[in-house]
């Protein structure tokens, strides 16, 4: 007597179906959630922009006098110029109390 494997053609149907769900949900639309990707950030970098048109506008940006800006230079140039503090005089300080 010659027995028929049964599980092959099943299998092979779970798996055509299987794909066949996977193709069918490829094909919905976006949620609401998807529609929104990117808006946050779109919306920070606009809300970064204090003037649209200036790049229409021929006329060159005007800054800081000379003497200002070397002012401000030096200023925050002397930030990175002063010394830390001892760590160790500060230690003995608290150990001999």
């Amino acid at each position: 007597m010659h027995t028929k494997d049964t599980k092959t053609p099943q299998v092979l149907r779970g798996l055509a179906l299987g794909v066949a769900l996977l193709g069918l949900a490829g094909c919905f639309p976006p949620s609401a959630l998807e529609m929104d990707y990117g808006n946050s950030v779109r919306n920070n970098i606009a809300q970064q922009v204090v003037n649209p048109q200036a790049g229409f506008n021929p006329k060159p940006a005007v800054g800081l006098s000379p003497q200002a800006a070397a002012n401000e230079m030096e200023r925050y140039n002397k930030t990175f110029k002063e010394e830390p503090k001892q760590m160790g005089q500060q230690l003995e300080y608290q150990m001999g109390k």
